[in-house]
């Protein structure tokens, strides 16, 4: 399996890594196009996982590009130093490239040390509600206003949204500034700039299509992987929203609500500005978000393996051994879906009264009123 997808695939890194005993321990791969191609992509990097490590990026049309993806025998410090030392390996450090990720403490630990390391805004909610048992609309309202939503790019509404935090409780603000660090999780005090990635959700794009796979060996799931990334490698179009408009400096690029500068893609305002001059907004955007970037970064196609069948190996490739792990099966069937948070089990799963046809209550504890069908008139 490795011989053939570098040999279908020039430029593919492979990388198998066994132990003294010659067991499974790492595996590592990144397609040959995905390397050519990152150099046309926003340089944020989101990285995600547990025993199965994955890094992706945006393209030009802000799709998923997937980087790398390893399997580790276990989640630990280690597994995740020696994943980054291969990425780093593979792709090089770029000028304003940053890490999304996560507040795992492996994943902070074996970060490029020379990277801004920024926060996934969705795990840092979670984190504030679990902190500091508090939960509702207002807090996902007033923290994402800080942090994503498309008007703060001024000091003024972001100021206006940690108010908000500041209302529901006081300890949050100490707790964003002082040990997370607001550059760290806000775009307008960020050292680099972010293209509008606030989250490591697209570092997520396998979990979904591996639910079926994850039992199957090695080699098969690797061919599975391959098959998966090879799907990727298609352009998708899709169409955006537009606001009020508001100043615009065109020669500066410029606007008075900061998204074209810190985003460098023109914001509404600026579009208006442009149609109103009859100048093409293709223009004014980063080359990150041009059709040459998205076209350049798919230029290499992702060839498939072929029917094993036919595969032509050398017999030193043959030869190779690889052991399973020494781990010995717990007892009972092996669980096929991930544990639910409790914030998802108590959001998602409530139970049904049969007698007033009520949520988050039973017959033998219910005291309301039975729920009576209205009959029709005959």
């Amino acid at each position: 399996m490795k011989y053939m997808m570098q040999k279908c695939n020039p430029g593919t890194v492979v990388d198998l890594v066994t132990d003294e005993e010659r067991r499974f321990k790492y595996l590592f791969f990144v397609v040959g196009a995905s390397i050519k191609g990152w150099q046309y992509c926003t340089p944020i990097l989101a990285t995600n996982g547990g025993t199965l490590l994955i890094a992706s990026a945006r393209n030009a049309n802000r799709h998923i590009f997937p980087l790398a993806i390893a399997v580790a025998n276990f989640k630990n410090d280690e597994s995740w130093d020696w994943f980054f030392h291969k990425l780093k390996e593979s792709y090089g450090e770029r000028q304003g490239q940053c890490i999304i990720s996560d507040r795992h403490e492996s994943i902070a630990k074996a970060s490029f040390p020379n990277l801004m390391h920024g926060e996934c805004c969705y795990h840092l909610l979670n984190n504030i509600k679990t902190k500091f048992k508090k939960k509702g609309e207002a807090l996902k309202n007033a923290f994402n206003g800080a942090c994503t939503m498309k008007l703060v790019y001024n000091t003024t509404n972001f100021d206006k949204y940690m108010a908000d935090l500041d209302n529901i409780d006081e300890k949050i603000r100490p707790y964003l500034f002082n040990e997370v660090g607001v550059e760290k999780w806000t775009r307008l005090y960020s050292n680099n700039k972010r293209y509008s990635t606030m989250t490591s959700n697209i570092a997520e794009f396998v979990n979904p299509s591996i639910k079926e796979i994850r039992e199957l060996p090695i080699a098969t799931l690797l061919e599975c992987l391959h098959s998966l990334v090879e799907t990727t490698n298609l352009l998708i179009f899709t169409v955006h929203d537009v606001t009020r408009s508001y100043i615009v400096d065109l020669e500066k690029r410029t606007c008075t609500c900061q998204k074209f500068q810190y985003d460098e893609m023109p914001c509404s305002h600026a579009m208006a500005a442009l149609t109103k001059r009859h100048m093409s907004s293709y223009d004014y955007c980063s080359y990150y978000y041009t059709k040459e970037a998205l076209i350049a970064a798919y230029e290499d196609t992702i060839l498939p393996l072929g029917d094993a069948n036919s595969w032509d190996i050398p017999n030193e490739m043959k030869q190779i051994i690889i052991l399973p792990l020494k781990h010995k099966r717990p007892a009972g069937r092996p669980k096929t879906q991930r544990y639910k948070s409790a914030l998802e089990s108590k959001t998602k799963t409530q139970n049904k009264c049969g007698r007033c046809k009520q949520k988050g209550q039973n017959q033998q504890t219910c005291k309301n009123e039975p729920f009576l069908k209205k009959k029709k008139n005959k």
